[in-house]
């Protein structure tokens, strides 16, 4: 079992429980050329401060316990008890349910709006990507995440655990599809580690403008096709011209309810 695929997991995102599931790290001839000669200082920007965020969270946190307590107060030991448990089991609900609140993603404008479309403006950015051969799209991400998990998770030439971001993102690139990490925000290229498995890349992406269609669901090939017939019509509809593949973005863990999921297709637009 595999911690990004739609299947029953455990501890996703937590370095010790994540370490169970990635791939083994391999000195492998690499598909990519060397990024490491000439290093640019460029970083990726992060969307929004996480302050206001985190203290809507620590609200929370005093919150369902605090009535708990009350609920405890108010009737017999037992009862106190289990109000305790449920307030525990809540927090752990909510803190999992809306956990893209509190990672970063990287920054962008929104330009305007044309039915569901979003057009926005990202500016440069760094990206870990690994090449995957896999030709089933559920597959293709199973694989792509474990190996750049065990890269965040400290599979590195210094070890560091890197911050987590999202969205996880998968788009065709050369007959393949290619499952890339935003690195952290404010790091530059110089100052992230290397990774130790050959096959995935640290690479810059420019500054681009895309059109975004987010929708809800499962992280399948029949709910994303379907969704990325929407984009492309819409794309026709409204006179706009695109060019490369379109990516799937994901923002949530598969422990996520589905009708609770933020996903996204880009494509860029010219």
């Amino acid at each position: 079992m595999h911690p990004f695929v739609d299947r029953p997991t455990t501890h996703h995102g937590e370095p010790d429980g994540a370490r169970r599931f990635l791939e083994p790290t391999a000195d492998i001839a690499s598909p990519f050329p060397s990024v490491f000669d000439t290093l640019p200082r460029l970083a990726t920007q992060p969307r929004h401060p996480l302050g206001w965020r985190k203290a809507a969270l620590l609200a929370g946190f005093l919150a369902v316990p605090a009535a708990g307590v009350a609920v405890a107060r108010a009737t017999t030991r037992w009862r106190g008890v289990l109000a305790g448990g449920v307030a525990a089991l809540a927090i752990g609900a909510v803190r999992m349910e809306l956990a893209r609140w509190f990672t970063p993603e990287p920054a962008f404008d929104v330009e305007r709006r044309i039915r569901d479309l979003e057009l926005r403006r990202y500016p440069a950015r760094i990206e870990a990507s690994a090449l995957v051969e896999d030709a089933a799209l559920e597959a293709a991400l199973d694989r792509g995440y474990s190996r750049l998990a065990s890269f965040v998770y400290g599979a590195s030439d210094t070890g560091e655990i890197l911050e987590r971001t999202m969205p996880v993102m998968s788009a065709m690139r050369d007959g393949h599809y290619a499952v890339s990490f935003v690195m952290p925000p404010g790091r530059t290229l110089d100052e992230l580690p290397r990774p130790r498995h050959r096959g995935i890349e640290l690479r810059e992406v420019p500054a681009r403008r895309v059109a975004a269609l987010r929708f809800r669901g499962r992280f399948t090939r029949d709910n994303i096709a379907a969704h990325e017939r929407v984009l492309l019509t819409q794309l026709v509809d409204t006179g706009l011209s695109a060019r490369g593949s379109v990516t799937f973005a994901a923002f949530d863990a598969p422990v996520t309810l589905p009708a609770l999921r933020r996903n996204e297709l880009w494509i860029e637009i010219v």
